[in-house]
Order: C-alpha cells, then structure tokens, then sequence
C-alpha cells in the first residue's frame, strides 16, 4: 500500500484553482468533466474536490495540509503580499484557503512544540 493523494473539499474548484496556483504556486496538472482539478506541488498529487461541502471548523479541529519551507519569514512575506493573512508566529504560520481548509507553512527544522 501506498498514499494515492490529497483531496480537498471546495466549493468551487475552478474558482479554487486560482489560490492555489497564483497564491500558493501549485501547478495546474489537469481539469477533469469541468469540475475536478488535478494540481500538484513539489511532485504530490492534490484534488480539489466539489462532491464534500467545505466543513469550516476551529484550527485544532481540522484536518491541515502542512507546507514546509526553510525560508520561512521570506515565505510568509510572499504570502502576505499576495494577500493572504496569517496567524502564529515561526516556526509554524498558519492560515485558510477561500473554502475554509486549514494550512500550516512550517521550517521543518524548527521546534513546534508550542504550534
């Protein structure tokens, strides 16, 4: 057995598409019928899926797709720019894309024993 992907619930995802490409740099791989699109970052698979509504619930309640980076504060300013809010503080921001889903950018080399 291996892990296939990541789906995540959206309302919309032709409409999603845009954040994660132009926000977060994901890459467009395919749109399937109109509404399933295919994206994928740093070689890893991710669906956004329309067929499961959005659940918007509190940060330690909810499921997050964790991204790492070294660069951490050169990051979360690129995220800030393209206007993206963020909480926390390094080693571990996190914030929510436009459905609600729940992210982390994080320096995998840091201490999150307080994230």
């Amino acid at each position: 057995m291996r892990i296939g992907h990541l789906e995540l619930p959206v309302r919309d995802p032709l409409a999603a598409r845009a954040f994660y490409v132009e926000v977060l740099g994901f890459r467009h791989e395919e749109t399937q019928g109109g509404r399933y699109v295919w994206l994928s970052l740093d070689g890893r698979p991710l669906l956004l899926n329309p067929d499961h509504a959005p659940r918007e619930a509190p940060f330690r309640e909810s499921p997050n797709l964790v991204l790492y980076t070294e660069e951490l504060e050169a990051r979360a300013a690129e995220l800030r720019a393209r206007g993206l809010a963020l909480e926390g503080k390094p080693p571990c921001f996190r914030f929510r894309d436009p459905d609600g889903n729940w992210f982390q950018l994080v320096d995998p080399r840091g201490d999150h024993s307080g994230a």
